[in-house]
C-alpha cells in the first residue's frame, strides 16, 4: 500500500514534464515549428503577410509572404521578416524562404495550420 501511495504521489508531477520541441533538418516548418538551414535554426512564428496571386485568378502582380520567424545562430535567437524569394543575411551566408504551401485560391482562405515554409541556407 505503501509503495501504490509513493507511485502516485509522483504521477502530479509527471503530467508537469515538458517534452522538448522537434527541430527538423530538413529545411520545412508549419506555423511554431523549428527546423534547420545549415548552421541555423528557423522557427516559422507568423505570417505576416500573403498577398500572393492565386491560383485561380489572374493578377498583375505576384504578390508576397512575409514570414515572422526566430532565427538561432551560434545560441543568439533574433526576430527577423523573411520575404518569399529573398535572401537575409547571416552569419556565413544567407537564409531565404524559397517555397510556401498551399497555393492561394480565391474561393478558399488558408488556415494557419495548413501554411508549410522551406527554408534554405546559401553559403557564402
Amino acid at each position: 500500500m505503501k509503495t501504490l501511495l509513493a507511485a502516485l504521489a509522483f504521477v502530479p508531477l509527471a503530467a508537469c514534464a515538458t517534452i522538448p520541441a522537434v527541430v527538423r533538418d530538413d529545411g520545412f516548418a508549419r506555423l511554431g515549428e523549428t527546423t534547420r538551414a545549415g548552421p541555423v535554426s528557423v522557427r516559422a512564428d507568423e505570417v505576416l503577410e500573403d498577398s500572393r496571386c492565386p491560383m485561380n485568378a489572374r493578377c498583375v502582380w505576384a504578390g508576397r509572404v512575409v514570414l515572422a520567424a526566430t532565427v538561432t545562430q551560434e545560441g543568439r535567437a533574433q526576430q527577423r521578416k523573411l520575404v518569399l524569394g529573398e535572401p537575409a543575411l547571416v552569419r556565413g551566408g544567407a537564409i531565404m524562404l524559397d517555397s510556401v504551401e498551399p497555393p492561394t485560391r480565391t474561393d478558399t482562405p488558408i488556415k494557419p495550420g495548413d501554411y508549410r515554409f522551406h527554408i534554405r541556407f546559401d553559403a557564402q
